[in-house]
């Protein structure tokens, strides 16, 4: 599913950060299927543990957003979701930042 995957930290004095970059193929993979499926596999919970992702955005909606394939202009959509800073790009681009603390709990 995934063509590459890239992590590193990002520092910030106030609060440490973990970046894990995903490049994806939005044919292949729902953006909203794949934003819980990595955020369950970055804390090693299973994704009924979090609220449900329509609680923070609409699926469906981001879905189509993100949909590249009849856009001119790059897409980002950015918001938080399970304690982790998430975004979205139409270029397949998946970034989830977490608090260092939270990954593999």
């Amino acid at each position: 599913m995934s063509k590459s995957n890239r992590r590193s930290t990002e520092s910030d004095t106030s609060r440490p950060m973990n970046v894990t970059r995903k490049q994806l193929d939005w044919t292949e993979t729902r953006p909203s299927a794949a934003v819980t499926e990595y955020i369950s596999a970055l804390t090693g919970r299973e994704q009924t543990d979090f609220a449900p992702l329509y609680e923070t955005v609409d699926p469906e909606a981001l879905d189509s957003l993100i949909d590249s394939s009849n856009r001119s202009t790059p897409v980002s959509i950015s918001f938080e979701y399970a304690d982790h800073s998430i975004t979205v790009r139409s270029d397949g681009e998946l970034v989830i930042k977490a608090p260092k603390s939270s990954i593999g709990r």
